[in-house]
């Protein structure tokens, strides 16, 4: 039966090892859904104290700590509190819960005082070099325009969050750290080597559980967009499925350099989010022990790609979308680790590129950019 191997250590303490110690632990990254903020990514380590063990990890406010899937870094956490479990009339059952912050977080809760950003197309690499603890964001690529404020005064993780809604690009955790792909390069994430599906095998991460949210207004369907650039007139627009169903609209506030770029960007949201009624987004649930082999799985924990996803609804017949991951929670235990993938269509983001089956847009009312 495969099982995926984990080791967690203080990356402080001359990297103390403390997985003999740890009973459970959970985990999430990303987001939820395409539209949502990246809010941060949480960490509960439940781990057996009744000999000091706390104290000999060097466990205490701010020590930073890995966790490793099959060796590779998965996470990378701070220490945000520590809740400890004593029990007096059995001092062997004493527990503690380790509760870490990952870099986003940490960028949330560092203001930015009237913080000038030079660089247009790289502002992402520029704010990490800026961050109490850097190397934990990167950019992979350049994204399109966005101004730096002269007057920004907020924590990082906002800016940070406008300039994913000014670009629609996302982010990929690759070794504990966040790469950026602006929206222009999400081919390059593509994975065909696997997919996600029913049964296992060599080629197949399979899914425990399967859940679908078909056309939620204002989160998965939206075919209205009103985009406010920074300092700039508010840019509307509205794809013609609103003349059958309604308008489902939200508002953006965005970095971008021109009213011509925020128009692009309400063009990009409406069309790409409201041109078919049955879009969807979806959360699968994985277990290591239910895996032929867990080489796919643990890559997805390292690295994230995009992967075709293949399902049958009921009393339909099977089906196949290519999609996105946005966020991940881990559930690791004892004698099992369970994922909850959160996906969404990865047509979410197209973008103007003729020769790719997923992302072509050749419809001349559709082209955005």
């Amino acid at each position: 039966m495969p099982k995926l191997s984990w080791t967690l250590k203080n990356q402080d303490a001359a990297s103390y090892d403390f997985t003999s110690s740890v009973q459970s632990f959970t985990y999430t990254q990303g987001r939820q859904n395409v539209l949502d903020n990246y809010n941060g990514g949480t960490c509960y380590i439940t781990m057996r104290n009744n000999a000091g063990q706390v104290a000999a990890a060097s466990l205490a406010y701010r020590q930073k700590v890995y966790l490793r899937c099959e060796g590779v870094v998965t996470f990378r956490g701070w220490v945000q509190g520590i809740d400890y479990i004593d029990t007096p009339g059995n001092a062997n059952d004493a527990t503690a819960v380790i509760s870490l912050v990952d870099a986003w977080v940490l960028a949330g809760q560092q203001i930015a005082d009237n913080q000038l950003l030079i660089d247009e197309n790289l502002q992402i690499d520029e704010i990490d070099a800026l961050l109490f603890n850097p190397g934990n964001f990167s950019q992979v690529l350049a994204s399109s325009d966005i101004r730096g404020s002269l007057d920004y005064s907020s924590n990082y993780a906002s800016r940070i969050n406008q300039i994913v809604a000014s670009d629609r690009g996302a982010f990929f955790p690759t070794n504990g750290i966040y790469y950026y792909y602006p929206l222009a390069y999400m081919y390059a994430n593509d994975q065909e080597d696997y997919t996600f599906g029913r049964t296992a095998s060599a080629s197949v991460i399979a899914y425990e559980s399967f859940d679908r949210v078909e056309a939620v207004g204002n989160q998965t369907y939206v075919n209205s967009a009103q985009v406010t650039p920074e300092d700039l007139a508010t840019q509307s627009h509205t794809n013609d499925s609103a003349t059958t169903y309604g308008q489902s609209a939200i508002t953006v506030a965005t970095l971008n350099l021109t009213t011509g770029d925020g128009l692009n960007t309400a063009r990009w949201i409406s069309n790409s989010m409201g041109q078919f009624i049955d879009n969807q987004s979806y959360r699968i649930t994985v277990k290591d022990v239910t895996q032929t082999a867990v080489a796919n799985l643990a890559e997805m924990l390292q690295e994230t790609w995009n992967l075709l996803l293949a399902y049958t609804p009921p009393g339909g017949v099977s089906t196949s979308e290519q999609t996105l991951t946005e966020g991940v929670t881990v559930r690791g235990f004892i004698d099992r680790t369970e994922v909850d993938f959160y996906l969404s269509p990865l047509t979410y983001y197209n973008y103007f590129i003729l020769n790719n089956t997923v992302f072509g847009v050749l419809d001349s009312s559709r082209l955005g950019w």
